[in-house]
């Protein structure tokens, strides 16, 4: 990273020269084999969109491969909807339940993104714990991937399985997300701009071995750390208050990873890249009308700025 911003805390806030420096290289000559393979276990039928705004913000991210894992009745509603991305059955019905002969086939991707509109039950925090279980790549949680196992492994059980993981893994929560993670008062996290926030966010990383993505960790800014780093990411707007974003953010994160960044740089470009196509959309849209959809839209615009 060669970001040389800082805030008064001493953390650096990233520029285009870390983004730059961070996403893997395109080379002229290349085929789909050489950027990876980034899997998508996401939605359900009331959270549908959440798969959808995920893989096409992955299409943005270079990876060869984007596959999306989604229970059956969901995947027949969504073929078709994003037809350059492959799309599996994980389980019988229309809401997440264990199925691990057909989950067993997602353990092959070079790296994972689950949580996003899974819906918060058991039977998604045992797709979870699976995946902590078994799974040998880079592994992205969010939304309910963390609040399923913060509900019913307790916050104890839920650091547990992130100590005992197989797989790298990078969280990506939000205040409210990782205050149920930890078992700490959302208000007291926030207060004096995020100043506990911050510091628990990068407790949390150490202690047990993950990076953490915190959205709006102090103010407006994105915090990201592994237990050895931490900066801060000061692009983005308010348009990005909706929903959907973190979706977005999700599936452009885990393509960059899979197409062969480390997981605490794919957040890092990830998170730059997103608040960078928020704040081009705006420009023409404003941040009143900006949708996850029409991010994902500009990013490409994002990355030739670098």
């Amino acid at each position: 990273m060669k970001g040389e911003n800082c805030v008064s805390d001493g953390i650096r806030v990233l520029n285009a020269a870390d983004i730059k420096a961070a996403l893997p290289p395109r080379k002229a000559v290349s085929n789909k084999g050489d950027y990876g393979r980034a899997a998508i276990a996401a939605g359900c039928m009331r959270y549908g969109g959440a798969a959808v705004l995920a893989a096409q913000a992955a299409l943005c991210g270079g990876a060869g491969y984007t596959a999306l894992f989604v229970p059956e009745k969901l995947r027949l509603c969504l073929t078709g909807r994003v037809p350059e991305a492959l799309t599996f059955s994980a389980c019988r019905g229309g809401e997440w339940k264990f199925d691990g002969k057909r989950l067993r086939n997602i353990l092959q991707y070079d790296a994972i993104a689950a949580g996003m509109g899974m819906g918060n039950t058991k039977s998604a925090a045992k797709v979870i714990a699976y995946l902590l279980k078994n799974y040998g790549g880079k592994l992205l949680l969010d939304a309910d991937g963390l609040n399923s196992i913060a509900a019913t492994y307790g916050v104890r059980g839920a650091a547990e399985l992130f100590r005992t993981k197989k797989c790298a893994v990078l969280i990506t929560p939000h205040p409210a997300e990782f205050a149920r993670l930890t078992g700490k008062d959302m208000r007291e996290l926030l207060k004096n701009d995020g100043e506990l926030a911050v510091e628990e966010a990068k407790k949390y990383a150490a202690r047990n071995c993950v990076a953490v993505l915190l959205k709006g960790a102090s103010g407006a800014k994105t915090l990201i750390c592994d237990g050895n780093r931490a900066v801060f990411n000061a692009t983005g707007n308010s348009g990005q208050a909706k929903g959907g974003s973190g979706d977005t953010l999700s599936g452009l994160i885990v393509s960059i990873a899979a197409s062969g960044a480390s997981l605490f740089d794919a957040a890092c470009a990830g998170a730059y890249l997103a608040g960078r196509a928020a704040e081009i959309a705006a420009k023409e849209v404003s941040e009143y009308a900006l949708t996850a959809t029409i991010i994902s839209g500009n990013i490409g615009k994002a990355i030739r700025e670098l």
